[in-house]
């Protein structure tokens, strides 16, 4: 029986945010500041200019929360799954074990139908690939229709074979019950995956965002009047 795996956290997910400098902006030489508080750099910010990169600023320290509330959320949740995946190893290992001889017979005949399947396909490449026609042509096709018939159903007879190996000794109810349960794990191992791999993305798109803001915004100078203007709606 398949046991329930996922993938571990990467390094990825991990990395450090950095957030955008909000807070209020410390006076500098004169009547500039700075968004960030640093010397400033460059020629003065115009208002339409400061005002966009307040706007911005407001909204990455908006995101930073976001990011942060999921990068928790999806640190919790890692735990629960890997919880339940050590529960599912637990209940499997319970279960009685299948007859190793029993086992052994089964792969045999699916080691042995594998082959003749092989060999079949093989020889159905081959007279395809020849074109041949006629009555020798004619009967080599029927019997080669009838030999895939005949693994047809065989195939179907194993497989319904596999399923009884595997539940040798276990009652039909814990094996369904149990596969119930391993599926939905395994769904929302691959839904965490995905939203991880996201946040991961998103995290290093915001970063890369804070910093063009403050080589554009954060450390450029801008009049304090305008600032008061600004906040005041003008």
């Amino acid at each position: 029986m398949k046991r329930t795996e996922y993938l571990s956290v990467t390094g990825a997910l991990a990395a450090v945010l950095f957030a955008a400098a909000h807070g209020p902006a410390l006076a500098q030489s004169g009547d500039s500041k700075t968004l960030t508080g640093k010397t400033g750099t460059g020629k003065i910010m115009t208002r339409d200019e400061l005002r966009a990169c307040m706007k911005q600023q407001a909204t990455l320290a908006t995101r930073k929360t976001e990011l942060d509330a999921q990068q928790s959320a999806i640190t919790a949740e890692r735990a629960e799954i890997a919880k339940e995946t050590e529960a599912i190893k637990s209940e499997q290992q319970a279960l009685p074990k299948v007859n190793n001889t029993k086992v052994d017979a089964f792969n045999a005949r699916m080691n042995d139908f594998s082959a003749r399947v092989k060999d079949y396909q093989d020889r159905q490449a081959d007279f395809d690939r020849s074109g041949s026609s006629g009555p020798a042509a004619d009967r080599t096709r029927r019997n080669l229709e009838k030999e895939a018939a005949a693994l047809k159903r065989e195939d179907a007879e194993l497989k319904a074979e596999r399923s009884q190996v595997e539940t040798a000794g276990v009652s039909n109810d814990a094996v369904t019950k149990l596969n119930v349960r391993v599926a939905a794990q395994q769904e929302r191992a691959q839904s965490w995956n995905d939203r991880s791999k996201k946040l991961v993305d998103d995290q290093q798109a915001y970063e890369d965002e804070r910093i063009s803001w403050i080589d554009n915004c954060g450390n450029r100078r801008y009049k304090e009047d305008d600032e008061k203007a600004i906040k005041a709606g003008k």
